[in-house]
């Protein structure tokens, strides 16, 4: 019986979700191959970023320790970009410090864009230094989408020549030879979702929903600009909009409340995944405006529901949906204005059962045989 445990110093939103989903799932898709698999987990909650970043290996590893979880032997660690690798190694009992450690990309901070806000001098560089060590000292590097991998190892040359000497040499290959493509799973909640039944928003025009993070990576200036394109041209819609909020909310989310008051059937963060899952089901388009989607999962849970998305021909999207049902940025409003009108339906639910849990953890599963020289496991 092989041991693994989860270690996840940031547990919000898709890396919850990615949590959950392999603690519920991986043992299923080892049991299909004859294997058995026992996985543990221990989180942290998802606040504080860069604080979880230099600090939370220290805190874990003794919370381990405290549960009894290093008192047995451990087949592999799964972490993730919010955990320095080296001080976790650190940190580890002598006897665990050997053990193969995984480390999952959800995002990484070497090609997270810059705040348009701020100067570009006020941004740490030692974030993403921090990820780069990560990804030179752990056994294998997964990342969610080959889109992000992609960006990411392109970036790193440029990254180490801003650098004073010495730097390290070959970074980005010694990273790329131990690199995988792992998606996240999407969960039954969205794929088994029956579109027959009745929405909770009621009878009316088509409802446009945002169901990401209220921030500026999203583009949310972008998602006003083409609202107030169908207002201009007569189009009646309603809008919900969904996903987390935080502190520092971008202006363009003030001025959408005040110019679209009367269409809004939702605002603000669903209180549980029940009533989200239910209200993306009860909309009829997902607009994408992001400028920044290393993965995309509230996109793929809106094709899931059964929703028209309209998104850009770019980032991580292409890979999820293909080239032909995505368009140019620049064509987004005309896009949104065009599926207002049209009763075809974008047909997105076929792609996302590739990533169904059920799949996504026979690959996951196949990707740790390798880790442990295993091979000929890998879906």
């Amino acid at each position: 019986m092989k041991r693994v445990l989860l270690v996840n110093p940031y547990s919000a939103g898709s890396h919850a979700l990615w949590e959950h989903g392999l603690v519920e799932h991986l043992p299923h898709a080892a049991a299909d191959c004859g294997e058995e698999l026992e996985i543990g987990a221990i989180a942290l909650p998802g606040r504080h970023w860069k604080w979880r970043m230099h600090a939370s290996a220290w805190t874990l590893v003794q919370r381990l320790e405290e549960r009894g979880d290093l008192k047995h032997p451990v087949d592999a660690f799964l972490v993730t970009d919010m955990l320095d690798v080296g001080q976790f190694r650190a940190a580890l009992p002598a006897e665990h410090r050997g053990v193969p450690i995984v480390l999952y990309f959800h995002e990484n901070q070497l090609t997270f864009p810059e705040h348009p806000e701020r100067p570009n001098r006020e941004w740490d560089r030692h974030y993403a230094w921090m990820n780069l060590t990560s990804a030179l000292l752990a056994d294998a590097v997964w990342f969610n989408s080959a889109y992000h991998k992609r960006v990411f190892l392109d970036a790193v040359p440029g990254f180490l020549k801003g650098l004073p000497s010495p730097r390290p040499i070959e970074a980005g290959r010694q990273i790329e030879a131990k690199s995988r493509v792992v998606p996240i799973g999407i969960g039954d909640d969205i794929v088994q979702r029956d579109r027959s039944m009745p929405g909770v928003f009621g009878d009316g025009p088509p409802i446009i929903v945002w169901n990401h993070r209220w921030e500026y990576d999203k583009g949310p200036a972008a998602f006003l600009d083409a609202l107030k394109v169908a207002r201009s041209r007569g189009l009646p819609f309603r809008l919900a909009v969904l996903g987390q909020s935080f502190d520092q909310v971008p202006e363009a989310f003030d001025e959408i409340r005040t110019a679209f008051d009367e269409d809004i059937v939702h605002w603000g963060h669903a209180p549980t995944r029940e009533e989200y899952v239910s209200m993306l089901a009860s909309c009829d388009i997902a607009l994408v405006t992001a400028h920044h989607d290393f993965f995309g999962i509230s996109v793929l849970e809106s094709a899931g529901v059964g929703l028209t998305v309209v998104a850009p021909n770019e980032l991580a999207y292409p890979e999820h949906f293909g080239m032909d049902v995505l368009v140019e940025r620049s064509g987004l409003a005309e896009a949104l204005c065009t599926a207002l009108q049209s009763p075809m339906r974008f047909h997105g639910q076929e792609a996302v059962q590739r990533y169904r849990w059920e799949n996504v953890a026979k690959k996951a599963w196949g990707a740790l045989n390798r880790v442990w020289g295993i091979a000929g496991r890998e879906a």
